[in-house]
């Protein structure tokens, strides 16, 4: 809790494709500032600190009453809606090849349409998901070893083809992290500038087609929301470079910029998660302001210290 009478500065900023706007509290006191500078799609970074700085200006204060500051972002979301997904590879477990070729069987608007319904262009062509040898059971038991030769022959692979990003999804690997772990261990051997999303870490859970697209989808945005980041960082200066700087994910709650880069995947609806907890802050406000008015039989009530609850799955 902030000392009397120290200025304790929170500060959230939403970065648009024409305004970045600030919002900064006084944790000791509730006063808020909210201030509008343009933003800077070149590099959004340079906007983004230019509000900051643009807030305490207005209110006086300095770089040293900042005690943390929340970012909700739409690079990735930007990456995936604007850019076109390419350069991307995929590691299966030898005899899956053709997980993204099969899909799932539903068919939009029922099976009467299935013979009018095309399948959506693959997130990899064929010709750039490798086999690895290996496999683990659905108990995370291990029934063949790895095949480290066939792993490195994928990396090989990718990086003669100048494949930059990689997604690696092993049969079961959410029971068994470890062989898809060796595997990222190997592909770095032997091709050290590759990026890699692991299923086991952006998505460990059993069904592997919707395991191996979100790992594809987060390989593809993580140079994205690195480089977003380093850029923030530069612009910050020595004076807010040391202040928690987290980041909106899509679940409404918060990660660390470190985290981020390693998950980017969980800020693909960062840019408009804030609106469902500050719509529930703003009813739970609302339910306390007017407990008067609220009989004993309303099943709504507001937590004891009329505050909205927030729980962020760990």
């Amino acid at each position: 809790m902030a000392s009397p009478g120290k200025t304790s500065l929170r500060i959230g900023i939403d970065t648009g494709g024409t305004f970045t706007d600030i919002v900064s509290v006084d944790a000791a006191t509730g006063a808020m500032r909210v201030t509008k500078v343009a933003s800077t799609p070149s590099n959004p970074a340079i906007g983004l600190v230019r509000g900051v700085n643009a807030v305490l200006a207005a209110g006086g204060a300095e770089a040293g009453d900042v005690v943390g500051l929340a970012h909700g972002t739409t690079v990735a979301t930007n990456a995936l809606l604007q850019g076109e997904i390419r350069s991307l590879g995929l590691i299966v477990t030898e005899g899956f090849r053709h997980i993204l070729e099969i899909a799932r069987q539903s068919v939009p608007e029922g099976y009467g349409n299935s013979y009018f319904w095309v399948k959506p262009d693959r997130l990899v062509p064929l010709q750039y998901v490798r086999e690895a040898g290996g496999r683990v059971t659905f108990r995370g038991e291990e029934l063949r070893p790895l095949d480290e030769a066939s792993v490195r022959e994928a990396a090989r692979f990718f990086r003669r083809q100048n494949v930059q990003a990689i997604g690696i999804c092993l049969m079961h690997s959410y029971a068994n992290d470890a062989h898809e772990r060796r595997v990222a261990e190997i592909v770095l051997e032997e091709y050290p500038g590759a990026t890699l999303s692991l299923s086991c870490v952006v998505l460990p859970e059993y069904r592997e087609y919707e395991r191996a697209v979100t790992t594809l989808v987060d390989a593809f945005v993580k140079p994205h929301m690195d480089r977003y980041l380093k850029r923030i960082n530069d612009e910050l200066g020595p004076a807010l470079r040391d202040k928690p700087f987290l980041i909106m994910q899509s679940s409404g709650g918060v990660a660390s910029a470190s985290q981020v880069v390693k998950k980017p995947i969980m800020t693909a609806l960062s840019g408009p998660a804030p609106a469902a907890p500050n719509s529930s802050a703003a009813m739970m406000q609302r339910i306390g302001d007017q407990r008067a008015k609220i009989t004993s039989a309303t099943a709504i009530k507001p937590w004891p210290d009329d505050r909205p609850w927030f729980h962020e799955p760990g």
